[in-house]
């Protein structure tokens, strides 16, 4: 009996908790409404789950009759919404659209947990209550628990598999913090006693969220790819470390053109679709910064002049194929200098050289584009 009252006492503060966490996302503007929307999606799910297992106990240690059709429905709920949260977790963590049959798929194990507990209410599968309110698990109790870590499994390959942009510091705290709840599951299996799996959820919620918060200051709000503050770190570390490095400057072209014509918002359209289009190009080869209104700069260890290359033919290749759907033309500039720590040269003055190589391609961007501009003015004006 302390046993469970020291439970039901874990699980009302990891509930508080949460709360907080819940309300401090409603009101945070620096994560994204698309994370804030699914990481509150996982917590009041995570409450639920806690308001039900404190009520499936209370039940348990009642001998009267009449509960035991409410305390055979909050067992169904709480197995049915257990593997629940990883999932919302996993497909949050999935960088690419999955299709519909790949979707259907990862959820078959959730709906089959969810059969088999709605089959409980009489047949006893994972669980019964009897006539006198007496709870007995039943053959088929782990599997909920099963599917769950199965879920979480999935999850944490998930995060690591998407983890490039994160930092080697950021991994080392984002995936223990996964595996709590894993642990926690880990130690309900073997200690029959225990009940940890959503005190554990609760924890890694928390912490998560703390996590995300932290990563703002290392992200631009606006386009999310890594902002000036972390662009200094990098260069910094650089100067501190014997490393050969690549910088790539980029600029884009006619935005104050675009913000005087089309207004602002048009304006920052084309900011985000330029950060997405530099960081696309060269994901996996180097790291995108933000570091001015409408400037980037790429930062690549070590990099072959082919390697480069191809990533700057594939930007070339994404600005077409983006301009292809947009009424306004998005151009980018851009430079590069490689930065060789055996010259003895200054990392800082190899970005000089990559901002004069990107302002000598701008200038030429310019030539080009301005008699297209001008006559495409002028039909305007006509039209008007």
């Amino acid at each position: 009996m302390t046993i469970m009252i020291s439970l039901i006492s874990t699980d009302v503060l990891a509930i508080i908790a949460l709360c907080f966490t819940i309300s401090f996302a409603k009101r945070n503007v620096a994560v994204s409404n698309k994370k804030n929307r699914i990481y509150i999606f996982a917590a009041v799910t995570t409450i639920i789950l806690l308001i039900l297992e404190i009520t499936t106990i209370l039940m348990e240690f009642s001998n009267d009759n009449k509960l035991m059709i409410p305390h055979r429905i909050a067992n169904i709920l709480g197995f049915s919404l257990s593997p629940l949260v990883p999932v919302i977790l996993l497909f949050f963590n999935s960088n690419k659209e999955k299709n519909f049959l790949h979707n259907c798929f990862l959820t078959m194990p959730l709906c089959f947990n969810a059969f088999i507990c709605i089959l409980s209410y009489k047949t006893g599968f994972i669980f019964f209550v009897n006539a006198q309110n007496q709870y007995t698990r039943g053959n088929l109790f782990l599997m909920p628990t099963i599917i769950c870590m199965f879920y979480y499994v999935l999850f944490v390959i998930a995060v690591i598999k998407n983890s490039v942009k994160y930092e080697m510091e950021d991994k080392k705290i984002l995936i223990p913090v996964l595996f709590i709840p894993i642990l926690g599951i880990i130690l309900q299996i073997i200690f029959k006693n225990l009940i940890l799996i959503w005190g554990c959820t609760s924890i890694s919620l928390l912490i998560y969220y703390i996590f995300l918060l932290e990563l703002q200051f290392k992200y631009d709000a606006q386009t999310g790819i890594k902002n000036r503050v972390a662009f200094e770190n990098e260069m910094e570390r650089y100067g501190n470390e014997e490393n050969n490095a690549t910088i790539i400057m980029f600029d884009l072209n006619n935005l104050k053109r675009t913000n005087d014509k089309y207004g602002h918002k048009a304006g920052d359209e084309m900011i985000f679709h330029a950060a997405k289009i530099v960081e696309e190009s060269f994901i996996g080869i180097g790291k995108a910064y933000r570091i001015g209104g409408d400037e980037f700069c790429v930062i690549c260890n070590d990099i072959t002049k082919k390697i480069l290359d191809s990533a700057l033919f594939n930007l070339d290749d994404l600005l077409i194929k983006i301009n292809q759907k947009r009424y306004i033309e998005i151009v980018i500039a851009y430079g590069y200098a490689f930065y060789n720590k055996n010259k003895n040269e200054n990392i800082n003055s190899t970005f000089v050289k990559a901002d004069k190589a990107m302002y000598i391609h701008k200038a030429k961007l310019k030539e080009s584009y301005g008699v297209n501009l001008a006559e495409n003015d002028k039909c305007e004006e006509i039209i008007d």
